[in-house]
């Protein structure tokens, strides 16, 4: 079940993001592992038309997130969302990142957003084939990131929706 993510959803959301970070991942590559002060600060600037989701279980245990973040602080890009999906690595390859696609599409388009990107390492298969029935590629940036020592090309993606 999804619902809005709260300051208390903080070490949730951090140990799932962390889990990103290992090698053969290829889903992020901050310069240190997140923290929950981090993303309480993160959480708190995520108010309307950019909210974070949570996806828990029966049992409240929460498997996965999701949010919608500013593309730009520039004001040409108002309207436009950045997604993002992080599944817990015991819940992955079970449909919940199409399924987070869904929410953050049908929620991205109630809150009035007209466009929404997202990228990915083109290593990252897991990730790029959810996206890809959804959004359309529009880019490949050439070695732009370097992760765990090595040049990786990032895909950017978009989904209209009005």
């Amino acid at each position: 079940m999804f619902r809005r993510a709260t300051f208390a959803d903080a070490h949730d959301i951090v140990k799932i993001y962390n889990q990103a970070i290992k090698p053969g991942v290829f889903a992020i590559n901050p310069i240190a592992p997140d923290t929950q002060n981090e993303r309480i600060t993160w959480l708190n600037e995520h108010q309307d038309p950019y909210p974070v989701f949570v996806y828990e279980i029966e049992d409240h245990t929460v498997i996965g997130w999701c949010s919608l973040s500013r593309f730009s602080l520039r004001p040409e890009y108002t309207g436009v969302a950045e997604i993002s999906r992080y599944i817990d690595e015991n819940h992955r390859g079970k449909g919940l990142g199409g399924l987070m696609l869904a929410y953050l599409i049908e929620t991205a388009a109630s809150l009035g957003l007209r466009l929404l990107v997202s990228n990915a390492y083109e290593k990252n298969i897991g990730s790029i084939k959810s996206i890809d029935p959804v959004f359309q590629r529009v880019a490949v940036l050439h070695e732009v990131a370097r992760v765990h020592g090595e040049w990786q090309n990032v895909a950017w993606f978009w989904n209209k929706l009005r």
